[in-house]
């Protein structure tokens, strides 16, 4: 299997499989409603704030793939966090959520392998930096996610 198809597989089975840590994004998200997901502990960002900044590297790792400016009109602030926090609105961002791991999915799949080490425009790392990193910060965050919603 090819490393790019190997860090896809790995996405999909984060967002909703069965990743080796156990826990999946699908799973955890769809028990959280909008209350619990504005939640804090102490000053650490909310799970709401987490699944945004998700949304956001996915989106600035797709542009760096396809060669497009990282950051664009319309774009969300990394990090963000709604002035509406009703259901509706946080269904929403679930929903944005999903298609930022189909999109950055389908994305890596199609990656070249041959332009693995080069250098992403604009950069200073290549594009197996982002590609892994992918992976690693999703994961991180997903546990993230998991520790919140269990005190929040």
């Amino acid at each position: 299997m090819s490393f790019t198809k190997h860090v896809a597989n790995s996405l999909e089975s984060l967002y909703n499989g069965e990743p080796w840590i156990g826990v999946t994004f699908k799973e955890h998200l769809i028990r959280i409603d909008a209350d619990k997901a504005v939640k804090r502990f102490q000053d650490s960002n909310c799970i709401w704030q987490i699944v945004n900044h998700l949304i956001y590297w996915h989106q600035r790792v797709e542009r760096y793939m396809h060669n497009e400016a990282p950051e664009q009109d319309g774009d969300l602030p990394d990090f963000y966090l709604p002035d509406n926090h009703g259901p509706d609105n946080w269904h929403g961002t679930i929903q944005r959520l999903e298609h930022s791991f189909t999109s950055i999915v389908k994305s890596v799949r199609s990656f070249p392998e041959a332009e693995l080490f080069d250098v992403f425009p604009g950069t200073d790392n290549t594009a197996i930096y982002y590609l892994q990193g992918l992976t690693d910060h999703d994961s991180y965050h997903l546990g993230q996610i998991v520790l919140l919603h269990r005190y929040a």
